[in-house]
């Protein structure tokens, strides 16, 4: 607000008067509407809880303005006037507009409606992914929910371009100027045939999908002897990679998210050695404003996951799970 001499500019206190008006007119709409509904300005007078002079002065003063007779005066009450029987109704559709409009503004603020697009690496289908989104659906029913799958790398540039609101990436993926907020851990599994031989890690070409961290995959390879066959990328989601382990094609390093999501014939078992944990992390841009992120972000802040409660019993090599 801009001061001269310790008083109000004049756009300030003309700005007040514009909404002073306004409020003035919706009530002297809703005064109009109770009058009609009660065929009289006393009852109307009663129901609003005003002095039926106050409330006629009112109607008087919208009448004025429009230049035309709304009611019809009588001893025993009034009535809408043709023209104002058509004003009225139009009036009462748009207040029902303009309370909707207000129910939906305030829902949006809110993050109870409007658009969240989420980035994924690994499945969000089984674990504690999938309990993270069922959660936030119960919370948030209106929101639609937006996936999409791609690498690391795609998915934090998508996020700083602000086509996408938040990408669950491992914490050594979060760029600078994104936050990130760490959800769970999990560990890497080695995939390999279910009626296969148990053939130890190196023995056979290890696979990684299209969106894997490769040189991350080769680190576990190579510091635990080596693959003969190197590490190949399949232009392939992880479904396609384990399908193909399933063949004997090859072994996979995964994470325990898509040894949970798959149905393919393939057998998990911990990788060898000591080996850190994939640290599942929500990244977002501080600054993107929109409340359905917001809404996502506190409920993953204020909801922990049972990981223990979501995680089901991998299949063992040689038998069937």
């Amino acid at each position: 607000m801009t001061i001269h001499d310790g008083l109000p500019s004049r756009s300030s206190a003309a700005r007040r008067a514009a909404d002073a008006s306004a409020a003035q007119d919706i009530a002297a709409l809703r005064s109009a509407l109770l009058v009609r509904e009660h065929l009289g300005f006393r009852r109307a007078s009663e129901a609003l809880g005003v002095n039926p002079s106050v409330l006629s002065r009112r109607v008087l003063a919208l009448e004025d303005a429009l230049g035309v007779s709304l009611f019809q005066r009588s001893p025993g009450g009034a009535r809408p006037t043709g023209a104002g029987e058509r004003f009225l109704s139009e009036v009462e559709r748009a207040l029902d507009l303009l309370a909707k409009a207000a129910v939906r503004a305030g829902a949006a603020g809110r993050g109870e409606v409007g658009r969240l697009r989420l980035g994924h690496v690994w499945p969000v289908a089984a674990g504690p992914a999938e309990a993270m989104l069922r959660a936030y659906r119960r919370s948030a029913f209106d929101v639609e929910l937006e996936l999409r799958v791609g690498s690391a790398a795609e998915l934090t540039a998508a996020v700083l371009d602000r086509e996408l609101d938040v990408a669950l990436i491992d914490a050594d993926d979060v760029a600078p100027g994104l936050d990130g907020l760490p959800l769970w851990a999990e560990p890497w599994l080695l995939a390999r045939p279910l009626d296969g031989p148990d053939q130890p890690l190196g023995q056979a070409p290890v696979l990684c999908a299209a969106g894997d961290d490769w040189m991350r995959i080769q680190k576990l390879v190579a510091t635990r002897g080596g693959a003969r066959g190197g590490v190949r990328v399949q232009m392939t989601s992880h479904d396609g990679v384990l399908s193909l382990v399933a063949a004997g094609v090859g072994h996979a390093v995964v994470p325990q998210s898509v040894a949970h999501a798959t149905r393919a014939a393939v057998a998990f078992s911990p990788m060898p050695g000591a080996v850190a944990p994939l640290r599942l992390t929500a990244a977002w841009r501080n600054d993107h404003d929109n409340p359905a992120l917001r809404r996502f972000v506190s409920l993953l802040r204020t909801t922990p996951l049972d990981v223990d409660a979501v995680v089901k019993p991998l299949r063992a090599a040689g038998g069937r799970g």
